[in-house]
């Protein structure tokens, strides 16, 4: 079910079912002949719930102040578990992805049977973000809310996020089955949220059918971006019935990190705080992006291609994307696909990944009950129900370490690539409360360059000026 608040409470929004149970199923799923069967509820998570919260408050009040001290601000534990009651969710995406996150939502429903879920949602992360950002600023705080990795830094520094240290500590949760590093989740060595969705690396998506026509293999995890270059040639103008592209340089342009990385450069120095667009490393890896088009001619001019579904149509044979764009693929059909890690640069091959987070909003009306939520979300059982129902890959290692995920007889054959760390070193971005904002102003600033309007010695200056002045506000 899809509500939106209004004056009066929550009032419902368009393109859901409603009954009185808080999250329905998605339409189509239930009842019929042929349709989905709803899965099976997944056993509560071995944990302390809010029942029992509720049934020892008056003993975990003081037990658990002591354990954390003075500075960290415990919700109301008295309250917990003493009524019915909702947690407001907030998320975005396509309405294949939300049909598929509704079955968790009705999973956490099943095993929390006094509590509803109430959603906010919109169809892409530009939308949402302005929405977030206005109910954040009106105070009515989503309970649990989806946060890009790259904004959520900004959030917990102004405050926006609720401080989960003193839960951490109450309910005895350990980060086993999250992704590390645990940068995306944490400022100042504090947590403020979890990874979830986008925790697989960044992978190179080749089409096999493309591939074996030719006669070649599947790219070796140890290639480089000279494998890289040779295998875009052979593949250029080779589509059945002629034309194709080798690659495209719109997803790396928008994600060009590790392509910096490669060479042995960075936008930002570790600490996040100075800009570093102005080196030699970061000029030769955007213009070695931008050779890919202009001097070898092995992916398309501008405004030709515009996201992964141009791979999915056989119009571009390598693809650069999150290894969780797998899902979509198989969502609208796909011909059959693998996936291989970043290219090895000049100086180094480093993969990247940057997870989006789910946290609990500062000033959430139902924050004990979000954080059972938040739990139940990140948990193994949840996580192998998204993925069987097409959400998102998963990050917890009771299943990513097993052969029987690692590889399969269907496409991607061989996930080991979107598996951070298991080919290859990956890493997240240099994350501080500025970045987000200072790489969107990056990104416009070397658009006129990526649209061959401008050269790149003319945008870098324009660049680092932008990125300088972000980072000097320090939000």
């Amino acid at each position: 079910m899809i509500r939106e608040p209004s004056a009066t409470g929550m009032s419902v929004s368009s393109g859901q079912r409603v009954g009185s149970h808080g999250v329905q199923a998605p339409a189509g799923s239930d009842g019929g002949d042929g349709a989905r069967a709803t899965p099976p509820p997944l056993p509560a998570p071995v944990r302390m719930t809010r029942r029992l919260v509720g049934l020892h408050a008056s003993l975990l009040a003081g037990a658990a102040l002591v354990a954390c001290g003075t500075d960290d601000d415990l919700p109301d534990v008295p309250r917990i578990g003493t009524s019915p009651g909702k947690v407001i969710y907030a998320t975005w995406g396509e309405v294949g992805l939300r049909e598929a996150e509704h079955w968790s939502l009705l999973n956490f429903e099943k095993n929390y049977t006094d509590l509803r879920i109430d959603i906010i949602t919109s169809l892409d992360q530009a939308t949402y973000v302005e929405r977030l950002e206005a109910l954040i600023s009106s105070g009515t705080d989503p309970d649990v809310m989806r946060v890009p990795g790259q904004l959520a830094q900004n959030l917990y520094a102004r405050g926006a996020a609720l401080r989960l240290d003193a839960l951490v500590k109450r309910d005895r949760f350990r980060p086993d089955h999250i992704a590390p590093p645990y940068d995306v989740g944490t400022l100042k060595r504090n947590w403020y949220g979890f990874p979830r969705s986008q925790t697989a690396a960044w992978v190179v998506f080749h089409n096999r059918v493309w591939f074996q026509r030719l006669g070649m293999a599947d790219p070796l995890p140890t290639w480089t971006w000279e494998d890289f270059l040779g295998v875009a040639r052979r593949l250029t103008g080779t589509a059945p019935g002629g034309g194709g592209w080798g690659t495209a340089i719109e997803p790396m342009a928008s994600f060009p990190l590790p392509w910096l990385w490669g060479a042995g450069g960075d936008d930002v120095d570790r600490d996040g705080a100075k800009p570093q667009l102005d080196t030699p490393m970061v000029r030769e890896a955007l213009a070695w992006i931008m050779s890919l088009r202009e001097t070898h001619r092995v992916a398309p001019p501008a405004d030709v291609v515009r996201d992964i579904g141009d791979f999915a149509a056989g119009r571009v044979a390598m693809w650069f994307g999150n290894a969780d764009d797998e899902m979509r693929l198989r969502r609208i059909g796909a011909p059959d696909f693998g996936i291989s890690p970043q290219p090895k640069g000049r100086v180094a091959q480093v993969g990247a990944y940057q997870p989006d987070v789910i946290a609990i909003g500062s000033r959430a009306p139902n924050p004990d009950d979000g954080w059972e939520l938040l739990q139940f979300l990140v948990d193994p059982d949840t996580q192998r129900l998204e993925f069987e129902q097409g959400l998102w890959l998963p990050q917890s290692k009771s299943i990513t370490d097993a052969t029987t995920y690692r590889t399969s007889g269907s496409a991607p054959h061989d996930r080991r690539a979107s598996i951070p760390g298991a080919l290859l070193r990956v890493r997240t971005p240099n994350l501080s409360p500025a970045t987000g904002a200072m790489r969107r102003a990056v990104g416009e600033a070397l658009t006129p360059f990526w649209a061959g309007r401008a050269s790149l010695e003319s945008v870098i200056p324009q660049a680092m000026a932008v990125a300088t002045q972000v980072m000097a506000k320090g939000e």
